[in-house]
């Protein structure tokens, strides 16, 4: 069965399985991949969300999308970055996986975002969907709408495409 068949038939009886790792400063990320594995589930996927310091590596090992997220890292967005990317090399190898990125953060999402996504490449993986989230500092909004969409287009991403 080809590849682009089983994440349909995966998606249409359920059975997707999606891995959510993350890394928490202060809680908002955390709390955050808990939302995204609420949307997850609402489209049928199984979901196990973990930090990345806990991960079951079975069900990472099993899971039809890793999503990786973390919070920005930096000064006002000044030397912005993803933080702790040492930490995401204890994650089990996932190279040629599809994996969706996220990052957390108070001014800019970009910096952080390239940072995360030029990781996942280098680990030899593909990034399916990005998104910056702000779920904290001034001008926070409801970002429901934002989850909803990167949830969305990662499984879209997934399902083949109709010609």
């Amino acid at each position: 069965m080809p590849i682009g068949d089983r994440f349909l038939l995966l998606y249409e009886w359920g059975e997707m399985k999606t891995a959510i790792l993350y890394q928490s400063l202060r809680g908002g990320t955390e709390k955050l991949a808990q939302t995204l594995a609420e949307s997850f589930n609402s489209k049928g996927s199984t979901v196990g969300v973990y930090p990345v310091t806990k991960i079951d590596a079975q069900f990472v090992l099993d899971a039809d999308l890793l999503v990786i997220g973390t919070w920005t890292d930096g000064l006002f967005g000044i030397g912005a970055r993803p933080a702790q990317l040492g930490k995401l090399n204890t994650l089990p190898n996932i190279a040629h996986r599809n994996v969706a990125i996220f990052v957390t953060y108070e001014i800019s999402p970009q910096k952080s975002l390239s940072g995360l996504g030029e990781w996942v490449q280098e680990q030899g993986a593909k990034v399916i969907a990005s998104s910056g989230f702000k779920v904290r500092g001034p001008f926070r909004k409801n970002i429901q709408e934002d989850i909803d969409e990167f949830v969305q287009n990662a499984i879209n991403q997934l399902l083949p495409s109709e010609t």
